[in-house]
């Protein structure tokens, strides 16, 4: 399980979108207030995403991310207009590979799974991977339930489907899977100019997700995030089960999802 965030709008260094705001995503590390399933602490890596000339440049490790006493100066030594960012609790032992760190990033795609798919390994990944196109499945770098539900993203996305169409279709492909039983699905994609969301689950209750246009730390855009990184009536709760879009210009569009 993650905690994440997300930006869209005018240009702003990564570093504020990390590290600003009174609970910022560098907060939430240590003294997360929600209570995601699973997990709480996310001591076991992080990632931060931002777009260049619409490339995604990255920097993850898999370690806490008060580790890297520059990490601040480093992230405002550019800006961008979209960024992402993520930090992780793993619930599978051992470290998590660099290249599985959230958020990933396939082309100009980048992604950040906010949940769990509970026995993907030994009961869902075969089944789930065997609709991976060729070029696609030969991508695969590890056996996580994040990288192969992204994957399976970009094999909706080639077939020019919407993003949230996309993100829509891999979650009931994990609900097909799951029947009854429990799997947290928020997930969050972007290009570099917009960002799509779902928050669901396969069951009723569903992990947080708020929005908020122009917060005081990022006042030129718009913000998506677990947890909300500073208190104030601009932060709305996501609707559970329902998928959204921020565009460029900041329009927020959103839809009930039916798995």
């Amino acid at each position: 399980m993650c905690r994440l965030i997300a930006y869209v709008g005018g240009p702003i260094t990564p570093g504020h979108i990390v590290f600003d705001g009174t609970h910022s995503l560098f907060e939430q590390t240590w003294a997360p207030r929600e209570e995601l399933r699973p997990g709480t602490l996310n001591v076991d890596g992080y990632g931060i995403v931002w777009y260049a000339d619409g490339r995604a440049a990255r920097i993850a490790e898999p370690r806490p991310l008060w580790h890297d006493e520059d990490l601040r100066t480093t992230l405002s030594s550019t800006t961008s207009r979209c960024v992402l960012a993520a930090v992780s609790g793993s619930s599978r032992a051992g470290a998590v590979p660099r290249s599985l760190l959230p958020p990933l990033i396939h082309g100009r795609w980048s992604f950040v799974f906010g949940g769990s798919v509970p026995g993907f390994q030994r009961a869902h990944m075969r089944a789930l991977r065997a609709a991976l196109p060729d070029d696609l499945y030969a991508e695969l770098r590890g056996a996580t339930d994040a990288e192969t539900l992204f994957l399976l993203v970009i094999a909706e996305l080639q077939k020019a489907r919407s993003m949230t169409t996309a993100l829509e279709t891999v979650a009931r492909a994990v609900k097909s899977r799951m029947g009854k039983a429990e799997a947290q699905l928020n997930m969050v994609l972007s290009d570099g100019q917009r960002i799509a969301a779902i928050r669901c689950s396969t069951v009723l209750m569903t992990n947080s997700l708020y929005v908020a246009k122009r917060p005081p730390f990022a006042p030129d855009g718009v913000v998506l995030a677990s947890e909300a990184p500073e208190s104030g009536a601009v932060w709305e709760a996501v609707d559970g089960h329902s998928a959204l879009e921020i565009q460029p210009d900041g329009t927020v569009q959103s839809d009930l999802v039916f798995l």
